[in-house]
């Protein structure tokens, strides 16, 4: 590891861009910026102890107020992480939510993890009401299979899921509802539609998902270890099959401190 005072981080320090000082861009905001840069780079690994104020000080001609504002905005951000009396550590960095077919894939670095099904809160028929049946695109009354559980990342909780799936998603699906039984969800095995698409054939093509901001209510703190009102992200998902066919609705709180979303704009249309 690259520690404070060493060659290694000599040299980054002195690689990386300076303060431009007739930019009306603020001189704190410019330092995150460039540390970000160093850091997602891979400049610092997690765990890296970063320059201390002294040597960010003498290397940008700023003070340590500024300097203080611009670790503030990192650590805000879960890129560094600050120990008093020692200074500021390279955070571990955010897993990358992919939505991919059936399985969705989350990848910290060069690692990918599969997220997993840590607890079932509830499986159960419910009718739906006008808005999810016009999501599902049924009439309004219809049963659908409700689920509810939480998903882990190597062992964290990250997510609570609630799916709303059609009855007839899958022949498989239908003959158990049929039976007067309900599909079952596995604790310790893949997330949940993986689950359904390889016990039940749910054969999912996309899922079209909308991404907000929301604060945890108190059952979604008890369930993913955050503190009432910690910021999460708030998916909703409708999950599409063959034939742009619709399949479910899915409705995720997601902690925003493990995850962050990459998204692709095409700008050739």
């Amino acid at each position: 590891m690259r520690r404070r005072g060493t060659p290694d981080g000599k040299e980054i320090l002195q690689g990386m861009r300076g303060i431009d000082r007739l930019s009306p861009v603020p001189y704190y905001y410019q330092l995150q910026e460039a540390l970000k840069q160093e850091i997602d780079a891979g400049s610092w690994r997690p765990g890296d102890l970063l320059p201390s104020e002294a040597e960010l000080s003498e290397q940008f001609g700023i003070s340590r107020t500024v300097i203080r504002q611009a670790l503030d905005v990192l650590e805000a951000d879960a890129q560094v992480r600050r120990v008093k009396g020692k200074g500021s550590f390279v955070a571990e960095p955010k897993l990358r939510y992919e939505s991919a077919g059936a399985g969705d894939l989350v990848s910290a670095g060069r690692d990918l993890a599969a997220a997993t099904i840590s607890r079932v809160i509830e499986v159960q028929r419910s009718k739906a009401g006008d808005s999810l049946g016009a999501l599902l695109t049924v009439e309004s009354g219809r049963d659908v299979i409700e689920m509810t559980v939480v998903q882990s990342v190597h062992d964290v909780p990250v997510s609570l899921n609630r799916l709303f799936l059609r009855i007839d998603s899958s022949d498989a699906i239908e003959s158990v509802v049929e039976r007067g039984e309900l599909p079952s969800l596995k604790v310790g095995e893949s997330e949940i539609l993986a689950q359904l698409a390889l016990h039940y054939g749910v054969a999912v093509v996309r899922s079209d998902v909308t991404v907000e901001a929301t604060l945890a209510n108190k059952f979604e703190t008890d369930l993913l270890g955050v503190e009432i009102r910690t910021p999460l992200f708030l998916l909703s998902s409708v999950v599409v099959g063959k034939d742009d066919a619709t399949l479910g609705f899915m409705r995720s709180v997601v902690r925003c401190d493990y995850f962050r979303f990459s998204i692709r704009v095409d700008h050739s249309s």
